[in-house]
């Protein structure tokens, strides 16, 4: 009876323990989810300052799975039979003197357990590589880094060059191409191209979807206009971080030897692009995460929303 509640109290216990800590491991995943999104971007950011031939390196994190494995096997061993009494006689006869004795070992109860302890955090990943989805995510990481290609690297765009050729390079999402595609269309003016210092229109088709919000990289407030007037999110800012530390500059991250600053409040002394008014860094690369999901993001071919392809597993044990 003794060994029955025993193995019952160790496996209630073993059970509390299971639960304790699949909640610990949930939360302890859920935490990270930030800290491998920051990983990726601070290592593209410095990328993009470094390489002049950039490709971002960039995976969306969908699913997440906490695993917790608690077993217990206890073992019981009972001894069957009566046990043979101890026994010593003396000798007769021929064998008189001689003492001989008969000794057979009671078994003992025993009890024996076996616990099991194991966990397991997965994240499962979609790799970006498609050429629209990295030219979005490449034309993101140079706006924010003032390192977008210009005919004279010896200047920095002003705000107005800069969101004009962002405009221009930033494939935006859109359903394929055709009269009822379901598309808006606009016209850009002056884009560059990369092979002479002239520059061209371009016919933009985009989903309409992603015009829309507060996630809207390239906007468009009013679709219902005879005119429409994109522009480029005023929460997305232009050349906002930075290698050296000046003025009210505060860290933002690091990726190796390279640091990131951006400016620390609105009110700080910091360098901004030409026609650029004040900002606060720290939250313009808040948004700038936000906008690198929106990025990643692809229309469906069904109009039925954004989606994404293709995944690999991430897993810690």
């Amino acid at each position: 009876m003794f060994l029955r509640l025993a193995c019952l109290a160790a496996s209630l216990l073993l059970c509390g323990c299971a639960s304790t800590q699949l909640n610990y491991n949930t939360a302890d995943l859920a935490s990270s989810l930030n800290s491998l999104t920051k990983r990726q971007i601070f290592f593209n950011l410095a990328q993009a300052l470094t390489d002049p031939e950039f490709v971002p390196s960039q995976a969306t994190i969908s699913v997440g799975t906490a695993t917790t494995l608690n077993a217990i096997t206890p073992s019981v061993s009972v001894p069957l039979g009566m046990p043979v009494v101890t026994m010593a006689r003396d000798g007769t006869g021929r064998f008189a003197g001689s003492q001989f004795s008969t000794q057979v070992t009671s078994p003992v109860p025993t009890l024996g357990v076996q616990m099991t302890d194991g966990w397991n955090q997965t994240w499962t990943m979609v790799p970006i590589n498609t050429a629209p989805q990295l030219r979005r995510l490449r034309a993101l990481y140079q706006y924010a880094t003032g390192t977008m290609p210009r005919h004279d690297n010896s200047r920095d765009l002003t705000l107005e060059e800069a969101e004009r050729q962002f405009m221009c390079e930033y494939p935006a999402q859109a359903f394929n191409v055709s009269p009822t595609g379901g598309n808006v269309v606009f016209k850009i003016d002056g884009c560059p191209n990369n092979n002479t210092k002239e520059t061209q229109s371009r016919v933009v088709h985009v989903d309409p979807t992603f015009t829309q919000g507060p996630s809207c990289i390239i906007c468009i407030d009013d679709l219902n206009a005879k005119q429409l007037r994109p522009h480029v999110n005023p929460n997305l800012k232009y050349h906002f971080i930075r290698t050296q530390k000046t003025g009210d500059m505060v860290s933002i991250g690091s990726h190796g030897s390279t640091n990131f600053y951006a400016c620390g409040s609105t009110q700080g002394d910091c360098p901004r692009a030409g026609q650029q008014e004040p900002f606060d860094g720290r939250k313009a690369f808040s948004d700038f995460i936000l906008f690198i999901y929106e990025a990643a993001s692809s229309a469906s071919a069904t109009g039925s929303g954004r989606q994404t392809g293709g995944s690999f597993v991430y897993s810690v044990r």
